[in-house]
């Protein structure tokens, strides 16, 4: 791993970096709007792209619509959240405030947030935060476990309080990398206290207003106006009906307007730094001169930001600050993608070719990602140096068994009968009940559905992405232990006692 990390240092830096005029023509724009011509409509929201040269929008264009209350077409200025694409920001304020004295990457997080705990297994600092390197929890995992809906006024109190409740981190500081929301906001916090300026001011200051980003901000102030704003929906769900002419769907005998489709945009949330971001394609171009010029006041910007996480053990992680640095056909590529609420966002800068590829989506189908690649092999056709690679299969091959073909542990009623009870979480103060049904345990969340989880392996039990490791004494379960992706050995004790 290190060894690709310096081919790509070497290809950001180290060579010259002419910018590659784009020649476009009336081909490139059409083959762009191919690639975008499902959304190219009036009943439906969709996406807007750009296509940014050294900071220069050479292209932009709205495919759908943005507003569906009011029927507004989307365009380069509309303002779109851009769920994770925010953390490059938040990683950049970081960068800027270190620059200026506020703070160095190797300050550990409780040197700036008193109330964060000391773990066992070693100082959580800035840096660890910045390359998901820390083994904190995600928060926002850990409110989906509490059964904490995200639509729910949310304080920052709340929000810290939820974080530095977690008895122990996911791994040793360090030693590993997993993605976790939970850094993110700990550093717009970080920022706050450190310089006495919110994450929103201190960037509006330093980073949006230099760069004449006018329509962007950290949407910290869930009243807030934002004009131009655009909200995020999920179609119609199968079976709803026919689409009357004017964009109606019939629905159980009625009439819904707007084809059926559902407005999934949660207003009241207003957490920043690993979101809360708003943006639009033309601003976002903007961006891109900070890459290339010295616009920040920060000397090797571009490089402070490139410069990937190294782990404990001496590999290099691809994880930069707020971007991922890799190469693609050939060439080295930068981006970050995004999706929260039925957003779906990707940015993708090859530096040395001074290009940008801008995708912002509001429907929540989209695959900016592939969209993104579709339109980067438009407009650097000339430029890569390997063939596309061919789509990986994702089925098995036959005659082997996937993982959902595995058989289930063997285990019996009995057994499972002795898990049944009710369990509590201190750290997420929440109690979740748990119910025999024959050789499966029913979950039932604090936030209302129930779960079937069937066994994995000798006391573990599990569905999809979630597993529950249970503790006995004297043959009678007394605890479990929750992973759940980004949160691990999260502790829930039996509270009923049979």
């Amino acid at each position: 791993m290190r060894s690709s990390h310096y081919v790509i240092f070497s290809l950001l830096f180290l060579t010259p970096q002419p910018a590659l005029a784009l020649q476009w023509t009336t081909e490139t724009s059409r083959a762009i709007d191919g690639v975008f011509a499902e959304y190219d409509r009036t009943s439906g929201p969709g996406c807007a792209v750009g296509v940014a040269e050294a900071g220069r929008l050479v292209f932009a264009r709205g495919y759908g619509i943005g507003q569906m209350d009011h029927r507004i077409p989307l365009s380069g200025e509309s303002v779109f959240y851009l769920a994770s694409v925010s953390k490059q920001f938040a990683a950049a304020a970081i960068v800027i405030a270190e620059h200026e004295g506020h703070l160095s990457l190797d300050d550990p997080v409780g040197a700036h947030i008193a109330e964060f705990p000391t773990y066992a297994q070693g100082a959580v600092t800035i840096r660890h935060l910045v390359h998901h390197t820390s083994g904190v929890r995600d928060y926002l995992t850990l409110m989906r476990l509490a059964g904490t809906p995200y639509e729910n006024i949310l304080s920052d109190e709340d929000m810290l309080g939820l974080i530095t409740r977690q008895r122990e981190l996911n791994f040793v500081p360090g030693t590993e990398h997993l993605y976790s929301n939970s850094g993110y906001v700990l550093m717009a916090e970080i920022v706050k206290r450190a310089t006495g300026r919110s994450l929103r001011e201190y960037a509006d200051e330093k980073i949006f207003r230099p760069l004449g980003m006018s329509n962007t901000h950290f949407h910290d102030d869930r009243l807030q106006v934002v004009p131009g704003r655009v909200f995020s929906y999920d179609p119609p769900a199968a079976g709803d009906g026919r689409t009357d002419a004017d964009g109606s769907r019939r629905t159980g005998g009625s009439w819904r307007a707007g084809g059926g489709w559902r407005t999934s945009y949660l207003i009241d949330f207003d957490k920043v730094g690993d979101g809360g971001l708003y943006s639009s394609v033309a601003d976002l171009a903007k961006w891109d001169r900070a890459f290339y010029e010295d616009v920040l006041g920060v000397p090797g910007f571009a490089e402070r930001m490139y410069r990937r996480g190294v782990l404990a053990g001496g590999d290099t992680i691809a994880y930069a600050r707020g971007l991922s640095v890799g190469e693609r056909r050939g060439l080295a590529r930068v981006s970050h993608g995004g999706g929260f609420m039925a957003f779906r966002t990707m940015i993708a800068r090859y530096p040395e070719q001074r290009t940008t590829v801008i995708t912002l989506c509001n429907v929540g189908t989209a695959q900016p990602g592939a969209l993104s690649t579709a339109v980067e092999d438009i407009v650097l056709a000339d430029a890569f140096t390997e063939a596309p690679q061919e789509p990986v299969a994702t089925t098995s091959p036959a005659g082997v068994p996937s993982a959902s073909d595995e058989p289930a542990f063997a285990v019996s009623a009995a057994a499972v009968q002795a898990l049944a009870g009710t369990y509590h979480s201190p750290e997420l103060d929440a109690t979740w009940r748990l119910e025999a049904d024959g050789t499966s345990l029913l979950i039932h969340h604090p936030r209302g559905d129930t779960e079937t989880l069937t066994a994995r392996r000798e006391g573990v039990f599990g569905s999809g992405g979630i597993e529950f490791a249970f503790e006995h004494d004297d043959g009678r379960a007394v605890a479990f232990l929750l992973a759940a992706g980004r949160v691990r050995n999260l502790r829930f004790d039996r509270t009923d006692h049979p």
